[in-house]
């Protein structure tokens, strides 16, 4: 089947047929089965075989004095080989092919024709043979045989079979589009694979071959086979393969209907899968495919696949009270790919969203009769949205905490970003100017220039790599490719400047171009002195506004320098490359973006993922730690909320930060701002400054050290033997230290055992004072056991799971049956 480009998507799985399937990126293509290939001489004799070959372009014309015809000598292996597979059953040379297990390796066949006689010039004949043999088609030999064989010579007779100007042309387009000839050669050889393989001419391949080998090569390794991608371009190039995409391009799923999302769901129901199946394409017209996607995720995966987990065979949408009391009790967390229970912070949103899809049935139903046989109430009522106030601002006080912590360390990892690109421009030139295999010193640290195992094949120096690969001397880590090291430095400045200076979305930032620089010349200005000023437009993303920037002296110099190293690497122009939109799963036009990497021949936009590890590489190298001491990490987004709260507190007016930002309301935009409160302080400065000057100056001394630590540990609690003292600095202790009496005293858990001690001790003292007759200390160790033992019975009461302790306010109880409770094992009695 050929493939003229357009998009693929996996199969529409039926409800009730299986478990929730996982959702690649990337389209996984089933292994067909191929036992049925055969090769068009697959019914002839052996002696129409033998024939057959000198008729073939492969056949070697050439002859040598004093030797043996090279094609007699071709001729008696050839025999041989189809004489041992003669001797095994089979209908045809590929059944027998099959059944001698020739199929598995060389090996076989050696053992099979020469048996014992393994000299190399007989392994060589018989590796000629077979060469005969699988060229002219007369057996198809499997992918896991020819990975195994390893014969350059056979791949290089097939590309001879090529027609007319097809290899040259190959050539051609993989040297336009910067492949290098190592590159060049993997994929001829693997196109050379596949002619031998399915026994086609060149110009009958099509993509699915592609398709297949790639997924066979997943299943066995995991990853493609080295050449798959150049071998799709080389077969574009060629025109074999019709399309204009990449094979990256080419695998992804792009967007999938509504019923193949709802479907992997595995929803048992067929009505209510169908009635969401109509929702969800009545509502997908009026959103982005990303928001879609979250649609219905929630609709189907969070709210019914999970009622139906819980309360099998249901299939309606009146749902009863204690069915939905406990999905809303599920609702409150989630498990996240770690395992570890979390809570759900959108819960109330995705509530919402629920009673939304009650209601548009309820509103629908009276212009389309098919709704109105699922017009019920809605399960979700307005009070359960009565929190959703709260929770905003509880996640507007997260971010503006976020923002409050990382701020101040910008400077840290701006200057990071620069001293490691800096280091790493460094080290690649001292280790290019350094020859191959030789040690050289930068930076006080030894290195050796490596040199890498394909540039040391003399007849294919072509093939060398071109990067840059050192080794520091006495590591034991692996070699370092500085080239790489040297790229992912400057990428990650670039990001983190671009980011900090703009205030642009992660995705916006991808999406920059050549074309988005443009120039403004100010009105109201003579024309002698008309100043122009290069603006920044950012294309429409999120929210579909599209605005200006102006580029500030910074900036430019950033993009100025990302411009230069583009051209240079391009021969003086920036590439025209697609970017792939992640959240609508397209892939836009051919564009010069700025934030593009060559990591092989085919340049490639950063991916918004890509972008963040680039972020996460530079934070290591800082150091930093939050206040929890983790590694403190930064998203794109932290910047977007730097750089409005730095902009407004600098003196932007809040609706020109708005429109800078592109929101469309103010609230938006004062979300964002983690402004410090500097007018407050300022202000109540101002107050204390004013109050002061009315006041004698001999009260505003300045304190003494002694004071000043003083003062800092008013603010401590103390720390007494048996826990924490919660009285207020500088008030007495009526208890003369008597902490066991003391109701403010805070035990500490772990003083349990010498709290009971303490306990024995006291009806010691009493039985002792009792006997002696002394009445007055008998009252006053009553009193500090009877404490003593109500701070034992608390710290019975305090949680060992980690919840809030709960405060015993003293209630009496009145049973009609009060027994005394039995005190714990090694516990005192009283």
């Amino acid at each position: 089947m050929s493939y003229a480009g357009g998009r693929r998507a996996n199969r529409t799985r039926l409800a009730g047929t299986g478990t929730t399937p996982p959702r690649p990126l990337f389209v996984e293509h089933d292994l067909k089965a191929d036992k049925n290939r055969v090769g068009p001489h697959d019914q002839r004799t052996r002696d129409e075989v033998l024939a057959l070959l000198p008729a073939s372009p492969l056949w070697p014309r050439r002859k040598y004095r004093g030797c043996v015809d090279p094609g007699v000598r071709l001729l008696g292996f050839t025999g041989r080989i189809l004489d041992w597979l003669e001797c095994h059953p089979g209908d045809g040379w590929q059944a027998r092919w099959h059944a001698a297990g020739a199929d598995q390796s060389k090996e076989i066949v050696h053992a099979g024709v020469l048996g014992d006689d393994q000299r190399e010039s007989q392994r060589n004949g018989v590796i000629s043979g077979m060469n005969l043999l699988m060229s002219n088609r007369i057996v198809l030999p499997g992918y896991g045989f020819l990975r195994g064989y390893k014969a350059m010579r056979l791949f290089k007779n097939v590309q001879q079979l090529f027609p007319d100007g097809k290899l040259e042309q190959m050539r051609r387009y993989g040297a336009d589009v910067g492949m290098t000839a190592r590159h060049i050669d993997e994929g001829l050889r693997l196109i050379s694979s596949i002619i031998l393989h399915t026994g086609r001419d060149l110009d009958q391949l099509t993509a699915e071959d592609i398709f297949y080998l790639r997924a066979r090569a997943r299943r066995e390794n995991g990853e493609a086979y080295v050449g798959t991608h150049s071998a799709w371009d080389l077969l574009r190039g060629a025109g074999v393969i019709q399309s204009r995409d990449t094979l990256k391009d080419a695998l992804r799923h792009g967007q999938r209907p509504t019923a193949e999302l709802v479907d992997s769901y595995n929803i048992q129901s067929t009505q209510i899968r169908n009635v969401l199946v109509r929702y969800l394409e009545e509502r997908r017209p009026g959103v982005d495919y990303g928001t879609f996607r979250g649609l219905v995720s929630e609709l189907a995966g969070v709210f019914w696949a999970d009622i139906e987990t819980h309360h099998p065979g249901i299939d309606t949408l009146r749902i009863p009270d204690d069915v939905i009391d406990g999905w809303k009790q599920r609702l409150m967390t989630y498990t996240d790919k770690s395992g570890q229970v979390r809570e759900r912070r959108s819960r109330i949103d995705v509530m919402m969203r629920i009673r939304g899809f009650y209601l548009d049935i309820q509103e629908w139903a009276h212009e389309d009769p098919y709704w109105a046989q699922w017009a019920v109430p809605s399960p979700i009522t307005r009070g359960d949205g009565a929190g959703n106030h709260k929770m905003i601002k509880q996640t507007t006080a997260r971010m503006h905490q976020r923002v409050r912590e990382r701020l101040p360390h910008l400077p840290v990892l701006v200057e990071t970003a620069e001293r490691v690109r800096r280091e790493a421009v460094a080290l690649l030139d001292a280790a290019r100017a350094t020859p191959f295999n030789e040690v050289f010193e930068h930076d006080g640290r030894r290195y050796l220039r490596v040199l890498p195992k394909v540039n040391q094949v003399r007849s294919r120096l072509d093939h060398g790599s071109p990067h840059v690969y050192i080794k520091e001397v006495g590591s034991t880590g692996r070699r370092i490719n500085q080239s790489v090291v040297e790229d992912d430095a400057f990428w990650s400045w670039a990001v983190i400047e671009t980011l900090r200076h703009t205030g642009v979305r992660a995705e916006e930032l991808t999406e920059l171009t050549h074309l988005a620089l443009v120039s403004y010349k100010l009105p109201d200005q003579p024309p002698e002195k008309g100043e122009v000023v290069p603006l920044l437009q950012i294309v429409p993303s999120k929210s579909n506004e599209e605005r200006l920037l102006l580029v500030s002296p910074e900036l430019a110099s950033v993009l100025a320098t990302i411009i230069k190293r583009l051209r240079d690497v391009n021969g003086g122009k920036i590439p025209l490359v697609a970017r792939y939109d992640s959240h609508e799963r397209v892939t836009g036009p051919q564009l010069p973006h700025l934030f593009q990497r060559r990591p092989y021949w085919q340049p490639q936009v950063l991916s918004e993922a890509a972008v963040k590890r680039l972020l996460d590489r530079t934070l290591e190298c800082t150091g930093l730690r939050d206040q929890a001491g983790e590694p403190l990490r930064y998203t794109p987004h932290d910047f977007r909320r730097m750089f409005a709260t730095e902009a407004v507190t600098g003196g932007l007016p809040v609706h020109i930060a708005a429109r800078i930002l592109g929101h469309k309301t103010l609230t938006t935009t004062q979300a964002y701002l983690a402004v410090f409160q500097d007018d407050l302080i300022r202000t109540y400065r101002g107050f204390l400054d004013r109050r002061r000057a009315a006041r004698p100056q001999e009260e505003y001394r300045e304190p003494t050290p002694q004071e000043w630590r003083d003062f800092q540990q008013h603010f401590e609690l103390r720390k007494v033997s048996l826990g924490t003292c919660g009285r207020p600095y500088g008030t007495p202790c009526k208890h003369e230290h008597a902490c066991i009496r003391c109701p403010v005293l805070q035990m500490d858990p772990r003083q349990k055992p010498r709290l009971i001690e303490i306990i024995q001790n006291l009806r010691d003292r009493i039985r002792e004072a009792r006997a002696n007759g002394w009445l007055g200390e008998v009252e006053g160790l009553q009193v500090s056991f009877d404490a003593a033992m109500a701070k034992l019975k608390s710290l019975k009461n305090i949680p060992t799971d980690g919840r809030p302790q709960l405060v015993d306010l003293g209630m009496p109880v009145f049973t009609d049956d009060a027994s005394p409770s039995q005190p714990d094992e090694g516990e005192p009695r009283p």
